[in-house]
């Protein structure tokens, strides 16, 4: 297939929403951590979690279950986050570096516990594509908008309910006001800990809906490392996206075209070597990240321990 036919370009829109996903609901969740003063680097071992959890419910009891399972895991990761940062006094970058070895290494353990090497693989339901009739079709675009799994869609959905609640709900203010300025929110009456909590297991939930995206909504199945530092493209996608739900969405976006595109160009063959293709979204997004982020404002008392 060549670059310049139009089933190439489809093929790379189609797959740059589904790479997309699973790093915007990451991002999302990430988002809301930072919008409240802490940064989570405890996001992608959060995400493999979830992609864990989610493929032993789905096995287990279909793929819904799967994603609550995988919703649960996060959470309790969030809320094991909170409790060592706000309660606990330790440091948040340390901590969220220890939670991405402690979820690395306790998915690890747990795949082998449930599967065995030499045994049969478990089978992991997918979860719907919804298809609209006609639409699907359209050249270029229709795979790419309307032929995509219920994760994509959810997605989105997700996406506008966040940028609403951030912006018009009293739930919002609390949190943009404690990633601001934590003390004159607590002298206001606002549980800058608690808010800050409740921050942590959101996005310890959204992100762990990104990672059964990879293995409920796309695979089928789980291996180690099957995030392959997408958490961390999520981060990167917040600060690209200068810390609004649109712009974190774009950010995501920009990796998953270049990550699609390169997928897209191996299959088609090429003398360029495998590597050059895999490393290609990583490096564009390092560089959209030097050069679009510059003059964001970030939430002034992020990073900042209480």
């Amino acid at each position: 297939m060549e670059w310049g036919e139009l089933s190439f370009w489809t093929l790379v829109l189609a797959g740059a929403v589904r790479l997309a996903t699973p790093v915007v609901l990451a991002a999302l969740g990430e988002l809301i951590a930072e919008r409240s003063g802490t940064i989570n680097l405890g996001i992608e071992g959060m995400m493999l979690a979830g992609a864990f959890a989610g493929a032993w419910g789905a096995a287990t009891g279909g793929w819904a279950f799967g994603i609550a399972v995988a919703l649960v895991a996060g959470a309790l990761l969030g809320a094991l986050m909170a409790g060592a940062v706000l309660w606990g006094g330790a440091n948040q970058l340390v901590v969220g570096l220890a939670i991405s070895l402690l979820a690395t290494g306790l998915c690890s353990y747990l795949f082998e516990v449930w599967q065995p090497s030499g045994a049969t693989a478990a089978q992991i339901p997918l979860a719907p594509t919804v298809e609209v009739p006609g639409l699907v079709d359209v050249p270029l675009l229709g795979e790419a908008l309307f032929g995509q799994s219920v994760f994509t869609y959810g997605a989105l959905l997700c996406a506008g309910v966040v940028a609403w609640a951030l912006r018009r709900t009293g739930a919002g203010l609390r949190v943009r006001a404690v990633g601001d300025d934590p003390a004159a929110a607590g002298m206001r009456g606002v549980p800058v800990r608690g808010v800050r909590a409740l921050a942590l297991v959101a996005a310890g939930a959204f992100a762990a809906l990104g990672g059964a995206t990879l293995t409920v909504g796309y695979l089928g199945s789980f291996s180690e490392g099957v995030t392959a530092g997408r958490g961390y493209v999520a981060l990167a996608a917040v600060i690209i996206g200068r810390w609004s739900p649109g712009g974190a969405l774009a950010g995501a976006g920009v990796f998953a075209l270049f990550d699609s595109l390169a997928l897209q160009a191996q299959r088609g063959g090429s003398e360029i070597p495998v590597e050059a293709y895999t490393a290609l979204p990583y490096v564009v997004t390092l560089l959209v990240l030097l050069f679009v982020a510059r003059g964001g404002r970030a939430p002034r008392a992020l990073g900042r321990e209480l």
